[in-house]
């Protein structure tokens, strides 16, 4: 399976949902995957403006952690 290069965003929706978030909007999105049970990684290249913009578009869902003890939605730019 290919690896995407990219940050990932881990959110508490299922994978499905998410993708009817972004419907039309893009921002970078390369992928989108389950996580687990009511979970979804988002695999993007979003940078400055449009990385806040995703963020913010689920800010009401963000992981407090990702798998691996990362934070969900990190400050860098």
């Amino acid at each position: 399976m290919k690896e995407f290069k990219g940050d990932r965003l881990y959110v508490n929706l299922g994978a499905s949902q998410v993708r009817r978030r972004l419907k039309g909007l893009g921002f970078g999105v390369k992928k989108v995957e389950s996580a687990g049970r009511q979970r979804a990684a988002i695999i993007h290249t979003a940078t400055g403006q449009h990385r806040r913009e995703l963020v913010a578009l689920f800010q009401d869902v963000l992981a407090v952690t990702a798998p691996n003890g990362l934070s969900g939605a990190s400050s860098e730019d």
